[in-house]
């Protein structure tokens, strides 16, 4: 049997001894929750709840625009939409007067339940959805403003490679692509342009925003508090942060890091590789070297098949630090 079909073989028997033990409790979890759906459904009904949907007092237009001018400025009421059936619930539409875009509010029933299921109704709740429209809004005004500093304005921003030179900004992502030295200077330009509308308790209040530095279309960094961190230094990080899962240890230290071959690498060329031609043509691998009690030990960036903690096989990081049996290539 290949290695990669013994692993899935062993995560297939792992599953169905879970699902037999699962069977023999199901019996007793269901008298249990028939009897914690009992108690809780009586506790409800006498606390003022209901399990009519239907006998919940919903929210007035002048309850709703009270809350929505609360919450976001000075509004002008458009339209009201009452839904009833399974999906009861009142759609007020309202007008932000400052900036002239219209947004929702929707005033429903709060259901109370567990695991998909619901118990009673609790009240009514109010749902506001002004976000959406006010980054349509933010947008419309202020493309051609970004398009002046050299930042494209965009619904999102995926994390990967870049086009060279790439500077871009979502702030539905809350996060800004910047190139090698200009990061500092957009970021300052896309602070001044958010917060020169009033404040979003959405968007600005605690507003953490990405900032990713690139450079000939190559992730070079990400801001992080008030330091640029590079892509290397974050590769380190992740390296040393399996080094402490893999090795159960936390007071590490990291020392260097080194491109060698598998051969060059004690003991590396004993253990079964997810990518079978990195072992085959002695390929090249990374070593972060790194310290505990005065001892060096090192972790690598390839990934070997293993018996874990808990004797089942499973591909992880290959290092020294804790022995784990090969699992072999039959």
């Amino acid at each position: 049997m290949k290695l990669r079909e013994m692993l899935i073989e062993q995560r297939r028997r792992s599953i169905e001894n879970k699902k037999r033990k699962k069977v023999k409790k199901s019996g007793t979890a269901l008298r249990l929750l028939t009897g914690l759906l009992l108690v809780v459904g009586v506790g409800a009904l006498l606390s003022g709840c209901t399990l009519d949907r239907n006998s919940v007092k919903l929210h007035s237009k002048e309850e709703a625009q009270k809350f929505a001018e609360e919450r976001y400025g000075d509004a002008e009421f458009v339209s009201m939409e009452a839904q009833e059936g399974e999906k009861r619930r009142v759609i007020f539409t309202f007008r932000d007067t400052k900036y002239g875009f219209t947004y929702e509010v929707i005033s429903r029933p709060n259901s109370v339940g567990m695991d998909g299921s619901m118990f009673y109704y609790d009240g009514a709740i109010m749902e506001y959805r002004y976000l959406e429209p006010f980054l349509q809004y933010f947008a419309e005004q202020e493309k051609e403003t970004f398009e002046r500093q050299g930042i494209t304005l965009s619904d999102t921003v995926k994390i990967g490679r870049f086009e060279y030179g790439e500077r871009i900004f979502s702030l539905k992502d809350k996060r800004l692509v910047s190139t090698q030295g200009k990061w500092e200077e957009d970021l300052k330009f896309v602070w001044d342009r958010v917060h020169a509308y009033k404040e979003i308790p959405e968007l600005t209040r605690q507003y953490e925003l990405e900032v990713y530095g690139s450079d000939n279309g190559e992730f070079i960094g990400i801001k992080k508090e008030t330091e640029f961190v590079t892509a290397e230094a974050l590769r380190i990080e992740y390296f040393m942060n399996q080094a402490r899962s893999l090795g159960d240890v936390q007071d590490i230290t990291y020392l260097r890091s080194e491109e060698k071959k598998v051969s060059e690498v004690p003991g590396l060329s004993e253990q079964n590789f997810y990518e079978d031609q990195v072992k085959k043509n002695d390929g090249t691998v990374t070593v972060f070297y790194f310290s505990h009690e005065g001892q060096e030990y090192f972790i690598v960036d390839a990934w070997v098949a293993q018996y874990g903690d808990n004797g089942g096989g499973i591909f992880q990081f290959y290092q020294n630090y804790k022995y784990y049996e090969p699992v072999p290539d039959k």
